[in-house]
């Protein structure tokens, strides 16, 4: 059995976000976040696998509040699996900030 490495660390960061999805915007929150993707609960978890999405981050700092295009990876127990597209150099800025005050994890 082959076990799969990781690219990017991932964080446990709780942050709520915004997941939307066509003409609709689900509420979640983030369980933990790398600059490859996060995984997220709450309503979110009703959007389906394979979603096209955009992923609004509420930070409490504004500068760190982001909106990041991704795609559901997987869907599972109410908890959805992003992955991020081509992050911005903003984005990327806002990302790494919020994985500062994380957790390795």
């Amino acid at each position: 059995m082959t076990q799969q490495r990781r690219l990017h660390e991932r964080y446990e960061i709780r942050l709520p976000v915004v997941v939307l999805h066509e003409d609709t915007a689900y509420t979640g929150e983030t369980q933990n976040v790398s600059l490859g993707g996060m995984l997220i609960t709450g309503d979110a978890g009703r959007v389906p696998f394979g979603s096209a999405v955009r992923v609004r981050v509420e930070a409490s700092r504004p500068a760190i509040e982001s909106e990041i295009e991704a795609t559901v990876r997987w869907v599972k127990d109410g908890s959805i699996g992003v992955q991020f597209g081509s992050l911005r150099a903003k984005e990327q800025w806002a990302l790494n900030q919020l994985l500062k005050a994380g957790t390795p994890g």
